[in-house]
């Protein structure tokens, strides 16, 4: 079982029309954050099926997948560790959840746009520290990266963290990622306020009128889309004053 395995697999799925369409949707242009990735056309559904077979791909060939210039490859490895991670969860198996985790963060430089991230890190990373693999200085030390996608890591592993009711690392990451520049981030810290919200919306909108000053308007939008008209209304009417 080796990694050309699986992407003349992914081969079988490429379509010109869906590689054209991803490159203009994932900013592959000069300056864009996704400036030099490259695409075959491979659709979400279709990588699933490709990968179906390789669930016991071994590390040395996830890593092979993990450093492609190709994007569908990159997350066709990034899938099968997610699934192994999902696994290892379920069955309460640290060692091995460990293991992939471990890979994981040491390959993260093969986890470099947001739908590589937003589709792993809370099941590797996230439960992983749930499970008390990593304490969650982890999550600090990610936010604290000069690196984007370190950054967007941290934030939307938090996730775990909120579907166990704990609001509480998502307020502390929020808090410290509210001066970031990115657009990306901005949308990364209003989706897990506005999950966080759905749990405790006390505290969110305490969080959210607390630091309104500093909130970017992105991230603002995204918190207190769920919201009723009339609360989004007054949260929006402050941020204008």
């Amino acid at each position: 079982m080796k990694a050309t395995n699986v992407i003349n697999e992914l081969k079988k799925y490429a379509s010109e029309k869906r590689k054209n369409s991803n490159e203009w949707f994932f900013k592959t242009g000069k300056g864009e954050y996704g400036e030099g990735d490259r695409f075959i056309g491979v659709s979400m559904p279709d990588i699933r099926k490709a990968i179906k077979e390789f669930k016991k791909l071994p590390f040395p060939e996830i890593e092979k997948l993990l450093v492609s210039p190709i994007h569908e490859v990159r997350m066709s490895g990034v899938l099968i560790l997610t699934n192994n991670a999902k696994r290892a969860f379920k069955k309460k198996d640290i060692d091995e959840h460990k293991k992939i985790a471990d890979f994981y963060l040491k390959n993260k430089r093969g986890i470099n746009n947001w739908d590589l991230v937003d589709v792993s890190c809370h099941y590797v990373i996230g439960d992983a520290i749930v499970n008390n693999i990593y304490d969650l200085k982890l999550l600090d030390d990610l936010a604290s990266s000069d690196t984007l996608w370190d950054r967007r890591i941290a934030m939307v592993s938090t996730i775990s963290f909120i579907r166990n009711g704990d609001v509480f690392p998502t307020v502390i990451l929020a808090k410290k990622l509210l001066d970031n520049k990115e657009d990306l981030m901005h949308k990364a810290v209003g989706w897990m306020l506005r999950e966080a919200w759905k749990r405790e919306p006390a505290i969110i909108e305490d969080f959210l009128l607390e630091n309104y000053h500093d909130i970017p308007r992105t991230a603002l939008r995204y918190a207190i889309e769920r919201m009723e008209e009339t609360k989004r209304k007054e949260f929006l009417y402050l941020y204008k004053k």
